[in-house]
């Protein structure tokens, strides 16, 4: 009787697994079209380049730091911290809903490179 009810509870959350597996494969990714990719910049120089900073543990640190080496070496390089500008953006995007809002954000500040990384 024992063997029974635990195969019983084993058969349960197989099937409740499976049912959740099944659930998220019926779920269609969106249909993204052509991607035109445009040319790397010949310099940076009076360019404004965009860190994008995900939220991770030391991420900031990290970008921040690239953001004081381009400074030092690129002459009237303009740097902006999305997570400054915008604190929302630091966050892994959940769901398309959550990128398309981050890449609008982006997009509204017309930079002319985004450097985007993440950090554990």
């Amino acid at each position: 009787m024992k063997k029974m009810f635990v195969l019983l509870i084993a058969v349960c959350f197989l099937l409740v697994g499976l049912t959740g597996y099944v659930t998220a494969k019926e779920e269609k990714a969106p249909k993204v079209g052509p991607v035109k990719l445009t040319a790397h910049p010949a310099s940076l120089e009076g360019k404004t380049v965009l860190l994008r900073w995900n939220g991770k543990y030391n991420g900031d640190k990290y970008l921040t730091r690239i953001g004081e080496l381009l400074s030092q070496q690129v002459k009237a390089v303009k740097i902006v911290k999305l997570w400054e500008t915008d604190k929302s953006t630091a966050a892994i995007s959940k769901d398309l809903q959550a990128s398309e809002q981050v890449a609008a954000t982006v997009a509204k500040l017309k930079p002319d490179l985004v450097i985007a990384a993440q950090a554990d």
